[in-house]
């Protein structure tokens, strides 16, 4: 039996591991945060699956893999026994009257480059039917109907228990120092509680560590991300029983699309800042303004919302904001999913594992895969120190 390990439980590594270990491999979860997931991305997320709201500001390969995704998600969700949220059923955008320029020209840009992906311009009267609760400030929006979103804590929740039921060995608290790869598998160097480090020998190890790629003190020169980058994202989880929205809004803004994202039982996240940093410390004071201020303009009704919980995190992201799977010998990095994580994940996934397939049945051309017209998959180690 194979043995794989990977480094990261975020939501890549969660589902990797687990897809993985269903196909009959034996795989090893590495990973410094604890189980529940706090310090990863995934957790300070939104869970949006809205691939034309993000078209604007991403090239039409994410766009594309964000169609196919939710497709997929359906299935990958079916495959586990906790309860997980999903729903379909669409997203709106609207926009303040001063703010009408941008609107318009997202709905030309939409119009102009994806005609095939459903679209409908709504007038009040439109709007309230959809959502009766929407701001009266706002005249006029557009309704995506193939839009979604997914619970995103629940997921990391679910995957958590599906591991664990499966017994998959998973070193949570566990910090990877350095990971080599090797003629005939890779070396991974790792200490756990602090305690003196070890080292492990696998067949093949998948690199799903994020920002932790770049920053490992001892990594192997070549397997260090030379350009990754941090980009802060930060959102306010509400808890507002009185406020009935029940799908995705967007509200255009001159810096950046802010999203109202409904959840469960009264609970909503407000968010969408992105910031270039690296810099975990709390919200800060004009994001603050700006989210709240948001939710408050769509909604009255969020000015006596309980504020549950402010997160920032960093998200990974190359130059080109592109995705990027790169293969090294007995080792592959999957990393560069910057704020579309939950959007590209299961097309993510079915590449690596078609991948690991290749690799260990010898295929002659490993990058050959399903999906490579959309997902960058390198092996020149451009993106390599």
């Amino acid at each position: 039996m194979k043995t794989i390990a990977i480094v990261g439980a975020g939501l890549m590594g969660r589902l990797i591991a687990l897809s993985l270990y269903r196909q009959g491999y034996q795989v090893t979860l590495f990973d410094k945060d604890t189980k529940a997931a706090h310090q990863s991305a995934a957790y300070a997320a939104a869970g949006l699956l809205t691939p034309l709201g993000e078209a604007m500001h991403s090239e039409s390969n994410i766009v594309e893999m964000g169609f196919i995704s939710l497709k997929l998600w359906p299935k990958l969700l079916a495959s586990l026994d906790e309860y997980t949220f999903f729903q379909q059923q669409g997203a709106i955008m609207i926009s303040h009257e001063q703010d009408q320029g941008d609107y318009r020209r997202f709905a030309r840009y939409l119009h102009n480059h994806y005609p095939q992906h459903r679209c409908q311009q709504l007038d009040r009267q439109q709007l309230l039917a959809l959502e009766p609760e929407i701001g009266r400030s706002f005249n006029q929006g557009m309704f995506l109907p193939d839009e979604g979103q997914i619970g995103n804590r629940k997921l990391l929740l679910a995957l958590k228990y599906q591991i664990e039921q499966a017994g998959i060995e998973w070193l949570s608290e566990c910090l990877v120092e350095s990971i080599s790869p090797l003629d005939s598998g890779s070396n991974i160097n790792y200490q756990e509680n602090g305690q003196i480090s070890q080292q492990r020998d696998f067949d093949l190890t998948i690199d799903c560590r994020g920002i932790g790629a770049r920053n490992s003190a001892n990594a192997d020169k070549h397997t260090v991300l030379k350009d990754l980058r941090a980009v802060r994202g930060e959102l306010f989880q509400l808890f507002a029983p009185d406020v009935h929205i029940s799908r995705p809004v967007r509200l255009m803004h001159p810096r950046y699309q802010l999203y109202i994202a409904p959840k469960t039982k009264g609970f909503y996240v407000v968010g969408a800042t992105e910031i270039e940093s690296d810099d975990n410390a709390p919200m800060t004071v004009r994001s603050a303004m700006e989210l709240l201020s948001a939710a408050y303009s769509v909604h009255p009704g969020f000015a006596e919302a309980n504020i549950r919980q402010h997160v920032s995190q960093c998200r990974p992201a190359f130059s080109d904001n592109q995705p990027k799977i790169i293969t090294r010998q007995h080792l592959i990095q999957v990393n560069g999913l910057y704020r579309h994580g939950f959007l590209i994940a299961p097309v993510v996934l079915e590449q690596v594992l078609q991948l690991v397939n290749n690799i260990h049945s010898g295929a002659s051309n490993n990058n050959q895969c399903l999906y490579s017209n959309v997902l960058p998959i390198s092996e020149d180690n451009e993106y390599i120190h």
